[in-house]
């Protein structure tokens, strides 16, 4: 980069390297176009999906008491009935995990955020009974 004054009037130029550019250009364009590179990441899928689902049952069975997870059953119409928080929490976890449920989820939880906003904001908290 230069800097070049003249007359009370700043000038400024800025040179990067060609070679350095066209080499990294050259290294994403052989990323992408590397079948393999991609093929690495869907072989990893199946454990991250896995953790996924056991951060999923963790959170549920410590945060949520069996009432709020009756709420979020009933949101999904999932039956309740003779179900132990262990079995609840596993079919809540299937529900939300099915790609045609996705929109439904979706709803619930923004929905559910909203509601403790609101439960927790210092007007609207006065308003808001949910348990």
């Amino acid at each position: 980069m230069s800097i070049y004054n003249h007359e009370d009037k700043l000038q400024y130029e800025i040179q990067e390297p060609s070679n350095s550019l066209s080499e990294n250009k050259n290294e994403i364009d052989n990323l992408i176009n590397n079948e393999s590179f991609f093929s690495d990441f869907e072989e990893e899928d199946e454990p991250f999906e896995f953790d996924n689902l056991m951060a999923q049952h963790i959170d549920y069975f410590e945060n949520y008491s069996i009432k709020l997870l009756h709420h979020i059953a009933n949101y999904y119409n999932i039956s309740k009935r003779k179900l132990n928080k262990e079995e609840l929490i596993a079919t809540i976890i299937q529900y939300e995990n099915n790609p045609e449920n996705a929109l439904i989820v979706y709803n619930r939880k923004r929905l559910w955020h909203f509601l403790n906003e609101l439960k927790n904001d210092s007007y609207f908290g006065k308003f808001v009974i949910f348990n």
